[in-house]
């Protein structure tokens, strides 16, 4: 397989995007089961010799198709090591920027349709769902808990399970994701930026330190 898209030269980079975005019209469409290499290469306008240099396995294409959805990986959604992480408003700010970016990524039509096919095909194909929960909650799971782990050492937040910690921050982001979107044939009840910055809100004041939540 051709190395990582941050390796490659620009040609190679066009090339990949050109059959991810052949691919994803095809999940979308025909579901990951239904699409065939041979219409993916026709898709994309490659030869198959050309689609299994860049991925070998439509598995290996699924998974970049995922990670293109939110930027090549989590740690966009979250600065692991915010330089200014000083005091409990910029640990707000640096939260309501990230909740704001899992929104957006989440309720894209695009991306609610993909992850339709993936749970609607699970059952039969159980590697759809670990290639999934590997790809997007495990990442970004664990660039969340360095985060926290961040805040920590600078005294901002107390000791709480970070894996605890991380389901409670997205739960409430999700729930706006399955009901007002996954569930749903387009997105229709975005949560606006109030209700973000309440959720936030109390977020940081159940994990915050008690000296820090006092004053």
């Amino acid at each position: 397989m051709v190395s990582g898209s941050e390796e490659l030269k620009p040609r190679a980079r066009a090339k990949r995007r050109q059959i991810c975005a052949g691919a994803q019209r095809l999940f979308i469409e025909r579901g990951f089961a239904g699409t065939s290499t041979d219409a993916i290469a026709a898709e994309a306008g490659v030869s198959k010799q050309t689609l299994y240099a860049y991925y070998p396995s439509k598995e290996d294409l699924l998974v970049d198709v995922l990670r293109r959805f939110i930027g090549e990986g989590p740690k966009e959604w979250m600065l692991e090591n915010e330089p200014f992480l000083e005091d409990l408003e910029h640990l707000r700010e640096a939260l309501v920027s990230l909740a704001h970016k899992i929104v957006a990524t989440l309720m894209q039509p695009e991306w609610l349709a993909l992850v339709r096919v993936i749970v609607a095909e699970t059952p039969r194909l159980p590697q759809l769902g670990e290639l999934f929960c590997s790809t997007v909650p495990e990442r970004g799971r664990e660039s969340f808990c360095a985060f926290l782990e961040h805040a920590q050492e600078r005294e901002l937040v107390r000791e709480v399970k970070k894996d605890v910690a991380w389901r409670m921050f997205v739960g409430p982001l999700l729930t706006y994701f399955m009901l007002g979107g996954l569930l749903l044939g387009q997105p229709q009840h975005e949560p606006d930026a109030e209700s973000i910055e309440e959720i936030v809100d109390l977020y940081v004041k159940a994990i915050a330190t008690r000296e820090e939540s006092s004053t």
